[in-house]
């Protein structure tokens, strides 16, 4: 049974955390949950999108829901924000007692008021003697995002940056700074220059990619999505002392598709695989030895 205090292994205070709790598409799959990536930094856990099963993904990694500080949204496809109901509920009747706070592109608010709507009965119900859950806990701050820096405690700092999603506007990709160390988030985006621009000197960048471009029969003017030979294009230009894949539906050649554009350090996310960035960049699988990062799949 997992405890849901909590007791994950918290980064040196000198470096960042990152664990990809979900790495996967809208298909469902039990291997690799929706997209959400947790970052750790300066004594703050955000989160960056919320897909299918992200409270359990947070319960397996040891960390209560309660504690996250603010969510960041990329964009507002359902399996991008599917989690939020869950994420949202179940922090605030495990000891949550302030406000969860979201950041996110036009439409969050409107989707957050509706979520209050909808969850009416359950909030009512909750709220009622005997052991009434605390009010502030149930409360929801949203705010719509442009593009710049969005959250600064002084220790740590958010910066949103537009991407190209195709029909989907605005979309968004992040970058976290702290303690001198940065992590860059696509988010859902085709090859954008203005993601290069923004993630240029970020330590890891994590980057979507929906598999070879060689296999997919759409036309690259049509995609919404970047194939993996268009994030080893990201990668080449930023040059991070990781580069990271996610949200990808199939990872046969992959790896082989990124190579052909991009020869520095790689990783193929998992669920639950955990990144330290500090002075260098490691990753490390659940069940498996910390990754040497060499050349291998």
């Amino acid at each position: 049974m997992c405890m849901l205090d909590n007791i994950s292994a918290d980064a040196h205070s000198d470096e960042m955390r990152v664990t990809l709790l979900g790495t996967g598409t809208p298909f469902p799959n039990a291997e690799r949950f929706g997209s959400a990536i947790l970052v750790e930094a300066g004594g703050k856990k955000l989160l960056f999108d919320c897909g299918r099963g992200v409270v359990i993904r947070l319960a397996q990694a040891g960390v209560n829901p309660k504690d996250i500080d603010g969510l960041f949204l990329t964009h507002l496809h359902s399996d991008h924000v599917v989690g939020i109901p869950d994420l949202w509920l179940s922090g605030w009747f495990l000891g949550r007692s302030k406000p969860l706070r979201i950041w996110g592109p036009q439409g969050t608010s409107s989707m957050v008021e509706h979520l209050v709507q909808a969850f009416a009965f359950d909030i009512h119900i909750r709220q009622a003697p005997p052991d009434p859950l605390p009010s502030k806990g149930v409360e929801i701050d949203a705010q719509e995002v442009a593009q710049g820096e969005i959250y600064n405690d002084g220790l740590t700092r958010v910066s949103a940056f537009l991407v190209d999603h195709g029909t989907v506007k605005p979309a968004f990709g992040y970058r976290v700074d702290s303690m001198g160390h940065s992590v860059v988030i696509s988010g859902d985006t085709k090859f954008c220059q203005n993601l290069v621009d923004f993630a240029k000197g970020a330590d890891c960048l994590i980057h979507a990619a929906w598999g070879a471009g060689w296999k997919s029969p759409t036309p690259p003017s049509k995609r919404s999505i970047a194939s993996a030979e268009d994030a080893g294009r990201v990668f080449a230009s930023v040059k991070p002392k990781l580069g990271i894949i996610y949200h990808y539906n199939d990872e046969q050649g992959l790896w082989d598709a990124v190579r052909k554009e991009y020869k520095g350090p790689l990783a193929i996310g998992k669920d639950l695989m955990t990144i330290n960035v500090g002075k260098t960049v490691t990753s490390q699988e659940k069940s498996s030895a910390k990754s040497t990062l060499d050349d291998k799949p």
